[in-house]
Parts: C-alpha cells; sequence; structure tokens
C-alpha cells in the first residue's frame, strides 16, 4: 500500500509585510509623492522602488520554493498552481498599492484594473500548468527558470499604475529610462525614442528581457514642461 506524501511546511519562505510602503511612509496628496514617517522628508524614488524589489526578491523565493516541493513531490500540481495564485495576487496587489501612495490612494477603477493584471497572470499561470499536466514542461531547471518570472512580474504593475496616474493628471509625454541593469535590444530601442505621447511605448515587461526588465517612465505635461520624474 503506498500513502501520498505529506505536504512540508514551507519553512523557507520569506514573511512579507501585507503592506511594504505605509509602514514607513506617509503619501503627500500635494506633492503626489511619499514622505518619510521619521523625517517628514519626501522619499526618494529609489528607496520605494528598493522596497518594491523587497517583495518582489520575497515572492520570487517563496515561488522556487512551492516549485521545489512539486518537483519533489510533496505537493500536488493543484496545490502548487494555488499557492502560486496567492503569491501572484498579494505581489501585484502590493506593486499596485505601491504606486499609488498606499492602499488608501486606490480607486475603484484602480482595483480593477488591477484585477485584470492578476488575471492575465493567472491564464499564463494556467498554460504553465497545463504543460506541466501534459509533460510538454518537464520539472527541471527550466521548470524553476520559467517559475522565477512570475516573481519578477510586479515591476510592470507598478509601472503601468504610474502611467494611469500620469494621464489623470494631464501628463501627455513619456520616455523609458533604462534601468540598472543588462539591457535587451527592444529597452534600448525603446529608449531610444525618447519623449512620446504618453501610453504609446511599450509596457515595461513588454521586450525580450520581459519580467526582468528595470526600465521606468517619465513623464511630462507638453503645455507645462512639467515633468514627472518618478512621481
Amino acid at each position: 500500500m503506498t500513502f501520498p506524501l505529506p505536504e512540508i511546511p514551507l519553512q523557507t519562505r520569506i514573511p512579507r509585510q501585507s503592506n511594504i510602503i505605509t509602514p514607513l511612509y506617509n503619501w503627500d496628496v500635494r506633492a503626489g509623492r511619499y514622505t518619510s514617517r521619521a523625517t517628514g522628508r519626501f522619499v526618494s524614488f529609489a528607496e520605494v522602488r528598493g522596497a518594491l524589489e523587497n517583495v518582489i526578491f520575497a515572492t520570487g523565493n517563496n515561488m522556487v520554493v512551492i516549485s521545489s516541493q512539486l518537483q519533489n513531490g510533496y505537493i500536488t500540481l493543484a496545490t502548487w498552481e494555488r499557492q502560486m495564485m496567492a503569491e501572484i495576487k498579494a505581489l501585484h496587489i502590493a506593486s499596485a498599492a505601491a504606486s499609488k501612495g498606499g492602499w488608501a490612494q486606490m480607486t475603484t477603477a484602480d482595483w480593477g484594473y488591477v484585477g485584470s493584471k492578476i488575471r492575465a497572470q493567472y491564464d499564463y499561470l494556467r498554460n504553465f500548468a497545463s504543460q506541466i499536466y501534459s509533460g510538454k514542461q518537464k520539472l527541471d531547471g527550466r521548470f524553476i527558470v520559467r517559475t522565477k518570472l512570475y516573481g519578477q512580474a510586479g515591476r510592470g504593475t507598478f509601472e503601468s499604475m504610474r502611467r494611469r496616474e500620469a494621464i489623470t493628471k494631464g501628463y501627455d509625454l513619456e520616455i523609458r529610462i533604462l534601468g540598472i541593469a543588462d539591457h535587451c535590444p527592444g529597452c534600448l530601442q525603446q529608449s531610444a525614442l525618447k519623449w512620446q505621447p504618453i501610453g504609446t511605448l511599450d509596457a515595461i515587461g513588454e521586450e525580450e528581457c520581459a519580467t526582468n526588465c528595470h526600465c521606468y517612465f517619465m513623464f511630462k505635461n507638453s503645455a507645462t514642461n512639467e515633468i514627472i520624474e518618478f512621481y
């Protein structure tokens, strides 16, 4: 007689705060920027993105742990998919809220938009699971590499929310800024286009580097020449 292997508690998962921004920062509605609760000073974009990168790192680690359990036969494919969906949802909600200035700034439309981003990721994951079930995707090193990509996707949601917010504030131009990374040809080409009508440049994550992309946008109001570098 055989017995199913028990699911191992994910002790190596990285604990993650449910809200990555508001415990440390306040949101200045007039300026549209974060301020430090400790000093009252404006918080740099690098610091906010750093907080987001911590969440991305934690999510990626958790996804690798979940996938390793599937590889080793400790969980079923259905359990793997369910746990991956939970990580995806938490990541994209946190990314969207971080971009907007915290949970309090999220509108009904914002929640609807981030919901569409999450559903798209669920569709990708469902296809991934189908390939595992059929045997097309082996539980090998490539499986882990693909798993990690889901954990990187938060940057795209963060930047797409920034773009939406810029449009509502009257900014009509955008430029792609290369982040600190090895840049793919697509990112280099997009950056070389300089200022373009907002919404016409490819979204972050659409080039060859996919969710590994570290680029971000700056936005400009052509009537006033005011520029949003970060927020």
